[in-house]
């Protein structure tokens, strides 16, 4: 390749260089960087490269130079850290509600923002179970016109949309007409929560099971609603079953109630246990985990819960065979 001196081309070449080889671990020596441009056909020489390098500073990139032998020109910031950058890796790869040739599409982008050095660290498989029978598609475009109604003050209407045992995909109701409040994330699912028309209530949806929706020309109706009071206590996203309970616990179930409850929750000894107090949504997802935990947790308050827990949930000592009783 024929060398040249074009200086726009020599300034966006150490650009690149800076960006695609540098960071504060990987300095490049102002030699390297002659050497560099020589491999792309660019002719330069050092008094050229530093009215370029300050030409890139001029403009806004962070370009610093750290002296000693193992000294050097680099990029000493970013769009994102690296840390940023891997949290973000890591968010999509695991977003189920993206086609896999898109999810490679981004993750290929995200890796092009970090230095060469850094971009294998990136790559990092996760293994994503699709538990949707419906294609992410599908689910982004109610999506996208869900945004479009809440950002227009819209109403939104909906045909109910459910699989019957034959797996086949069809309308479950009539059609629907709501106003969007907010959207909840809860199950590596979304939810909407809306101001039904018809009934005057505020409703839980799922984004999965609405078909055939449309942004209406109809303002959007119903009270304001925060959709994150929906979604403050685990075990559902039903405020109105929202209580405050306490449990008695073994010491073996600590790292189960932390995942559960949250980190903010305090875990107060009480003999060879501990008690935790926290506000739960009390519906069959509770009443479940508590059976799953039975042999290691038990309901003290509130008293009505107590009291349910005892008669109705806790199991019983398994009875003794009737031949042995016979005997």
């Amino acid at each position: 390749m024929g060398k040249h001196t074009d200086q726009r081309d020599r300034t966006l070449s150490v650009a690149r260089i800076l960006y695609e080889e540098t960071d504060e671990r990987h300095p490049m020596p102002l030699a390297d960087l002659v050497a560099r441009l020589d491999r792309y056909g660019v002719a330069a020489e050092r008094k050229s490269i530093y009215r370029d390098l300050a030409a890139l500073r001029k403009h806004g990139l962070d370009v610093v130079f750290r002296a000693g032998s193992e000294g050097g020109w680099y990029l000493a910031s970013r769009t994102f850290t690296q840390p940023e950058l891997r949290a973000i890796w890591d968010a999509v790869a695991v977003y189920r509600w993206l086609p896999e040739d898109q999810r490679t599409e981004i993750l290929e982008k995200l890796a092009g923002l970090a230095p060469a050095h850094q971009r294998k660290s990136l790559r990092r498989p996760v293994a994503l179970r699709r538990r949707s029978a419906r294609e992410p598609e599908e689910i982004r475009g109610v999506l996208d016109r869900v945004h479009a109604a809440i950002q227009g003050q819209r109403a939104l209407s909906f045909v109910p949309y459910c699989y019957d045992r034959g797996k086949t995909w069809g309308p479950s109701g009539p059609r629907r007409v709501v106003s969007p409040k907010g959207l909840l994330w809860s199950g590596e699912g979304y939810h909407l929560l809306a101001w039904d028309h018809r009934e005057h209530a505020l409703r839980l949806l799922r984004l999965d099971r609405m078909g055939e929706v449309l942004v209406t020309g109809l303002p959007a109706q119903g009270p304001e609603a925060d959709a994150g009071l929906w979604a403050a206590a685990p075990f559902g996203l039903d405020p109105a079953r929202r209580e405050r309970v306490r449990l008695r616990c073994c010491q073996d179930l600590a790292g189960e109630v932390l995942d559960r409850f949250g980190g903010d929750v305090t875990l107060t000894p009480d003999g060879d246990k501990f008690l935790v107090t926290a506000d739960v949504v009390m519906g069959p997802e509770f009443w479940g985990w508590m059976t799953a935990h039975s042999s290691q947790a038990a309901v003290i308050a509130p008293p009505w819960a107590a009291k349910l827990w005892t008669q109705r949930y806790q199991p019983r000592e398994p009875s003794r065979n009737r031949r042995a009783q016979a005997v």
